[in-house]
């Protein structure tokens, strides 16, 4: 029962949806924590825990998994430069580049930022970062900004010479990129979260929102929204690109980059335009067949012809797009947020093909976005076997073990991500 009140807390207060890290994770850290406190009663540890801010962020810490490393993701960098010098520097040669990175953990991704933008060509007079979080105590290692080997584990390891002195302590972030990052310790969940500063033309909010509950996830995405500045990007992680259907944010994709670009006031947005448009076309088409299936009989009747013209043999296109373009069917309910809807229909597509990666992927995708974390590992674990180096479904498995504390086994699958890549370059 204490526990149960405990998880409601930190449902409450930092937005954690239990089932996102699981139950026993989130026991490990209360009986850690009770160890730590020469509490033996968990009752008397939640007593504790609701009078004391101290012992909450002491949790809050055991319960948090700041998995981070330089350039993690390093597609994610190199469009950010992309991005700052094709685009945003033409406009603005004059303006400070703002940018948020949030969650920071440790800090190895707003100093990634930093040193990508250096590299990029930029004056650091003219970028200013902020990097967020709800950690004080990884606020303080990442000021503190002494890396051992374990941060650097990127294919791309120039730049720790380039900016960094080993010390005995580990590796020193040298100072000119450490005075670029302005770090805050705030709560992205909390509605009032840097209400009062000036909008960024980058967001950094990385495999974070899977986290959330319901309400949350909605209301982080709104803040993030909002703290966008028209046109500005906003990163987020591969599993939580369908988070973002329903806002004024258009998909950016390129290769293994999940950015969203905020629309203009009052643009027309044609969202998702990184797919086909026939493809989408012919989804919107099947999509709407299945919604006149599901209406009630008595509205049937009105539909009935049209729906017979629809699926005629005089119509050939409907008909191969509901048997071979099921996937793409279940891929644009997913990204309308029709969430169910598009778990059967890659069920429905799995059950004709039994053998498709791609459909055991994106059935992952979807039931990960469900916050369903044990049936989307067994969708990516089939993927994986089907396609051993399939690296889309190798990261996501990767990082949903990070989320539920599997740190050896996701270490495994970077390894393997790594060897990967390496192999691709030779």
């Amino acid at each position: 029962m204490a526990q149960s009140v405990i998880e409601a807390l930190l449902k409450s207060k930092i937005g954690l949806d239990a089932n996102s890290i699981g139950a026993d994770a989130i026991a490990s850290a209360i009986y850690q924590r009770m160890a730590d406190c020469g509490i033996t009663d968990i009752a008397h540890y939640l007593g504790k825990l609701q009078v004391s801010t101290q012992e909450w962020e002491a949790l809050i810490d055991c319960v948090i998994v700041p998995e981070t490393w330089f350039f993690r993701e390093p597609e994610s960098f190199a469009f950010l430069k992309h991005y700052v010098l094709s685009e945003w520097l033409p406009k603005n040669p004059q303006n400070v580049l703002r940018v948020l990175s949030v969650p920071c953990a440790t800090g190895e991704e707003p100093y990634s930022i930093a040193i990508a933008l250096l590299e990029a060509g930029l004056n650091p007079a003219n970028i200013h970062i902020d990097a967020v979080d709800i950690s004080k105590k990884c606020l303080l290692k990442a000021q503190r900004a002494i890396y051992n080997q374990y941060s650097f584990r990127s294919n791309r390891r120039s730049f720790q010479e380039s900016y960094f002195q080993p010390t005995e302590a580990g590796y020193h972030l040298c100072e000119q990129v450490r005075c670029m990052v302005n770090f805050i310790n705030d709560n992205l969940a909390d509605p009032a979260f840097l209400a009062d500063t000036p909008l960024y033309d980058v967001v950094f909010c990385r495999n974070l929102l899977i986290y959330f509950d319901v309400t949350t996830k909605e209301r982080t995405i709104q803040i993030l929204e909002r703290l966008l500045k028209p046109e500005g990007l906003l990163f987020v992680g591969q599993a939580e690109a369908w988070l973002l259907f329903k806002t004024q944010l258009v998909s950016v994709r390129q290769h293994s980059v999940v950015a969203h670009r905020k629309s203009k006031a009052g643009e027309n947005i044609r969202k998702n335009h990184y797919q086909s448009s026939e493809i989408r076309l012919h989804a919107s088409k099947n999509i709407d067949v299945l919604n006149r299936r599901q209406l009630p009989k008595k509205n049937h009747s009105k539909f009935a012809a049209q729906e017979r013209l629809n699926v005629a043999p005089q119509n050939p296109i409907l008909l191969q797009d509901l048997k071979v373009n099921l996937l793409e069917t279940a891929r644009a309910l997913a990204d309308r947020g029709r969430l169910n809807e598009a778990v059967k229909l890659c069920n429905d597509y799995l059950n004709q093909n039994q053998v498709s990666t791609e459909g055991y992927l994106l059935l992952g995708q979807v039931q990960q976005a469900m916050s369903e974390n044990e049936r989307a590992a067994q969708s990516f674990q089939k993927a994986i076997y089907l396609q051993p180096t399939h690296e889309e479904a190798l990261t996501h498995l990767a990082l949903l073990k990070e989320h539920q504390g599997d740190v050896d086994n996701a270490n495994l699958l970077w390894q393997r991500i790594h060897r990967l890549t390496k192999n691709k370059q030779f």
